[in-house]
C-alpha cells in the first residue's frame, strides 16, 4: 500500500500557508549592530532561528540550539542519520518592492517576500515535510536530523561553529536551488582587493572622487550606486551633468544628479540585483557608474579604482581580463561578481569578488592566479576566504534515490544538474541541493519582489517528505 504524500501536503496547506506568513514577516537580515551573546549575526536572524525551534519543540521533537549560531531538530533513532539543512538568513531587501519585503503578500498563486524562495519558504515547507513523515508512523531506520544555518548568505561561520560543536550528517539534501537535483557546485573564492589613500585630506586642486559606494552583500550584485565629486574647474562638472542623461539613455537605465551648495556633484544610479552565482543577468550599478566617471581625468587611488572596475570588471562575467576564465564539463564556467565597491579619500578603495570556479578545476592554481594578476594591476589581496566545490556521482544512493522520488511525483525525467550557487549541500560529503524550483520557473533569489508559487511549494513539501522517508526508512 503506497502512501499519498500528496495528499497529506495538501491536508497541510492552510495551517502552512499562516505559519509561513509569520515566518516571512521576521526580519532575518544579518545586523550585527544588534549581535550579542547568543545571537552573534544579530536579534532578527536569532529570533526567525528561535521560531523554528520554538515548532520543533511544540512538535515534540528533539531540539538544540548552538549559542545562536545553528540549531537542530531530530526525529527518529538509528546509528546513521540523514541531513535536511536549510538556512533562515535573508540577503537586504534594496528598493522598488510592490508590496514591504517584510510583510508577505499573496498574488496570483505567488507569495512575495525576501527570503519566499530563499530560503525561508523551502526551509518551512521542509519542516513539515518531516511533520509528515513523523505522522505517517512509518517505520524509520535511521536519524532524521534538520540542520538550520544562520550565517549562509555572508561568511557560512554558522556552519564553522556547528562542525566545531557536533558532527553533519554524510548523506541529505538542501531545498536551497532547482529540482531535479544539483548534483555538482562551484567552488567560491573572495578576495577583497584594496589600493591605499593617496593620504591628502585637504583638496588639491584638479577632480576629486570624495566618496563611491555601491552593494552591500557580496554574492549579489549591486542594485544602487552612489558618488561624489569636487572640482576646480566648473567647466568639468557642467560637461558631466550634460553627458550624464546620455549615459543614463545609453545604458538603459535611471539615476539622478544634483549638486550641494558647496559645489560637489552627486550621482547616483540604479542597477538590476541579482544573484551572485548569475552576474550577468543582472546589471552592476557600481561598475556602471565606473565606466561613466572614468571618462574624466581623475588621478591616483581615485583614478586606479574606476579603472579596474569600468576597464576590468564591468561586463566581465567570466573574468578573462582577471586572466582566471576556465570551465569544465561539471558545472560550466568560472564567474566573477564585484558585490561590494568602496572608495573614500581618507581610506582609499576595496573591491569585494565573489568568484565562482568550476567543480572540478583546481582552487589552489586559481588563487595564484588571482595573486599575480592583481599584482600586475598594483592592487593587493587584503583578505581572502573561499570553499571548496563539490561534486556527488550520478551513480550514488543520494542521487538515485532522491531522482526516483522526482520523477514519482512528477512524472518528469530527472536530469542532473550543476550549480554556481553555494548551498549547505555542500557540508555533507555526499548531500545536494534539491528544489524547491521547478524546471522552467522564474528564480527572483536576491531580486527585488523575490517571490515563489505557492502550488511550487506544496509539490516540493511532498517530494520532500518522500524524499526523507525513503532516504531514512
Amino acid at each position: 500500500m503506497s502512501y499519498d504524500w500528496k495528499a497529506q501536503a495538501r491536508q497541510r496547506q492552510d495551517a502552512f500557508l499562516e505559519e509561513l506568513h509569520t515566518f516571512l514577516a521576521i526580519n532575518s537580515i544579518e545586523d550585527m549592530t544588534t549581535a550579542e551573546e547568543g545571537k552573534p549575526f544579530g536579534r532578527g536572524v536569532a529570533q526567525a532561528l528561535e521560531y523554528l525551534l520554538s515548532r520543533g519543540q511544540e512538535d515534540g521533537y528533539e531540539t538544540k540550539n548552538l549559542d545562536g549560531y545553528a540549531g537542530t531538530i531530530e526525529y527518529g533513532d538509528g546509528e546513521d542519520d540523514i541531513g535536511v539543512l536549510v538556512h533562515i538568513d535573508v540577503v537586504t531587501v534594496g528598493e522598488g518592492w510592490t508590496t514591504p519585503p517584510f510583510e508577505p503578500s499573496i498574488r496570483d498563486g505567488r507569495i512575495y517576500a525576501r527570503g519566499a524562495l530563499d530560503d525561508k519558504g523551502p526551509a518551512l515547507a521542509a519542516y513539515y515535510a518531516m511533520n509528515i513523515v513523523k505522522d505517517s508512523g512509518l517505520p524509520l531506520s535511521k536519524r532524521v536530523r534538520f540542520i538550520i544555518g544562520t550565517d549562509e548568505e555572508s561568511g557560512w561561520l554558522c556552519m564553522r561553529h556547528f562542525m566545531e560543536k557536533d558532527s553533519l550528517p554524510q548523506i541529505g539534501f538542501s531545498p536551497d536551488s532547482t529540482f531535479p537535483m544539483i548534483h555538482a557546485e562551484k567552488g567560491q573564492i573572495n578576495p577583497t582587493l584594496t589600493i591605499p589613500s593617496d593620504g591628502q585630506a585637504e583638496f588639491q586642486g584638479g577632480l576629486q572622487l570624495l566618496s563611491f559606494v555601491s552593494g552591500d552583500q557580496g554574492n549579489s550584485v549591486p542594485e544602487l550606486a552612489k558618488a561624489s565629486v569636487r572640482a576646480d574647474d566648473s567647466t568639468i562638472l557642467e560637461k558631466m551633468l550634460t553627458q550624464w542623461p546620455h549615459f543614463l539613455e545609453e545604458q538603459a537605465t535611471t539615476g539622478q544628479v544634483s549638486m550641494d551648495s558647496a559645489g560637489h556633484l552627486h550621482l547616483s544610479l540604479k542597477g538590476k540585483p541579482a544573484h551572485g552565482m548569475e552576474p550577468h543577468v543582472g546589471k552592476n550599478a557600481g561598475t556602471t557608474l565606473a565606466c561613466f566617471l572614468q571618462q574624466f581625468p581623475f588621478e591616483g587611488a581615485a583614478a586606479s579604482y574606476l579603472s579596474l572596475l569600468a576597464n576590468i570588471l564591468h561586463e566581465d562575467f567570466y573574468a578573462q581580463n582577471l586572466n582566471l576564465a576556465c570551465e569544465d564539463g561539471v558545472s560550466g564556467a568560472l564567474t566573477v561578481n564585484a558585490g561590494i565597491l568602496r572608495y573614500s579619500q581618507s581610506e582609499g578603495a576595496t573591491v569585494r569578488l565573489n568568484i565562482r570556479y568550476p567543480a572540478t578545476i583546481s582552487r589552489e592554481e586559481r588563487i595564484l592566479r588571482l595573486e599575480e594578476r592583481v599584482a600586475e594591476l598594483g592592487w593587493t589581496i587584503s583578505e581572502l576566504r573561499s570553499s571548496k566545490s563539490h561534486y556527488v556521482p550520478k551513480d550514488h544512493e543520494v542521487v538515485q534515490t532522491l531522482s526516483r522520488v522526482y520523477e514519482e511525483q512528477t512524472g518528469l525525467p530527472a536530469e542532473l544538474l550543476s550549480s554556481g550557487g553555494a548551498t549547505y549541500a555542500k557540508m555533507m560529503p555526499s548531500g545536494v541541493a534539491f528544489g524547491p524550483l521547478f524546471p522552467g520557473k522564474e528564480s527572483t533569489a536576491h531580486q527585488t519582489d523575490e517571490y515563489i508559487e505557492i502550488e511550487d511549494l506544496m509539490r516540493a513539501m511532498a517530494i520532500y517528505a518522500q524524499s526523507i522517508y525513503e532516504l531514512a526508512k
